[in-house]
């Protein structure tokens, strides 16, 4: 009860302090990339739903192993090596003009569901020609690992996925160029469990250079949960874990340091957890947060979901958010986060129209 009541302080305090002063916030080039389950049928056309909305980059998932060590979309793909088919070409075709527009993405590997390729690829070398392969053929500058369940207990299998990473970005620097990394993972209002600090931990001892560590703001388990302050919560536990981490290495960091490698995603309207439901008025608030401490990065599961369910339905479901809204309304709070990766997107509500 406590800290419930903790937690709505928090909120109240942040929405009526917070947003007043966004415009003016000197960390506002924070980044808004929401995931988008490219798995889905029709595939959601980023191009389309970017410059329409004025999104300025998103996180395509998922990348999992398909047969063996192959890189796949969902396990139901294979990416590269001569592979081909209507969602490679769709995905290919939609990244091709959204780029063309001033946008840009990351590839997301890992997830919930399917094997993941660290546990699927068995050797640091295979590892790393399974990502290269997914790199080359999206041209990608961004990647992130959304490391959760088992595979997190996984040692072994963690140790070698950032083995290959350090190892890809160090190809990277020796060319002048920077390969961007985020690790996305499970956590609680009180911020990462022990498997989360361990994967952090190991990231660090591997050398891996990440952007942000963006923590999973959803599925706590409790039920009634302001889920807005909840995730602010999250953040603020996040953050001292990352101070801790990093001072155990004999690295210090500022406090917007620190903030910068701080990110969320909350699933957006209900989440699978009965009784968890993150609302448009919790958005705000998250948004305050972002803008007041210099978040590096907020994202949402997913953009599919950022609309009403038919007759405004109260269902949890992949491609509605189960509460009452409009089209692209979660969207329209967090893009004023203008951080973006690529030259940047302008808005333009008919194109492709």
């Amino acid at each position: 009860m406590q800290t419930r009541v903790s937690f709505r302080s928090a909120a109240r305090a942040i929405a009526a302090l917070c947003l007043s002063a966004a415009a003016g916030a000197s960390h506002a080039a924070g980044v808004y990339a929401p995931y988008v389950d490219v798995t889905l049928s029709p595939t959601p056309l980023i191009d389309q739903i970017g410059v329409r909305q004025g999104i300025q980059q998103f996180h395509l998932a998922f990348v999992i192993a398909g047969d063996g060590c192959t890189p796949s979309w969902g396990g139901i793909q294979a990416i590269g090596n001569g592979a081909s088919g209507d969602l490679l070409t769709t995905i290919s075709t939609s990244i091709a003009r959204y780029r063309a527009k001033g946008g840009e993405v990351s590839v997301s590997f890992g997830g919930a569901a399917g094997t993941p390729l660290m546990k699927a690829c068995t050797t640091v070398p295979a590892l790393k020609n399974a990502y290269q392969t997914v790199i080359d053929t999206y041209q990608l500058t961004h990647i992130d690992f959304d490391i959760e369940g088992s595979v997190q207990q996984d040692t072994a299998a963690v140790a070698r996925n950032f083995q290959a990473v350090a190892q890809l970005q160090s190809e990277y620097a020796a060319k002048g160029k920077t390969l961007h990394v985020t690790l996305t993972l499970p956590v609680l209002p009180s911020g990462l469990v022990q498997d989360g600090i361990n994967t952090v931990n190991a990231a660090i001892a591997n050398k891996v250079a990440f952007d942000t560590v963006n923590v999973m703001t959803m599925d706590y388990g409790p039920a009634d949960i302001d889920m807005g302050a909840a995730a602010i919560s999250a953040a603020q536990g996040l953050y001292a874990q990352l101070d801790t981490a990093y001072k155990a290495v004999g690295q210090v960091k500022t406090d917007a340091q620190l903030w910068r490698l701080v990110g969320v995603t909350p699933m957006i309207g209900m989440n699978d957890v009965q009784g968890e439901t993150f609302t448009l008025p919790n958005a705000l608030v998250v948004l305050g947060a972002a803008y007041a401490n210099g978040y590096g990065l907020v994202a949402n599961w997913s953009i599919g979901r950022d609309q009403a369910c038919p007759d405004n339905g109260a269902v949890v479901s992949a491609t509605c958010s189960g509460i009452v809204q409009k089209p692209y309304a979660f969207a329209s709070i967090f893009r004023q986060l203008h951080g973006h990766w690529g030259t940047g997107v302008l808005r333009d509500p008919k194109y492709g129209k």
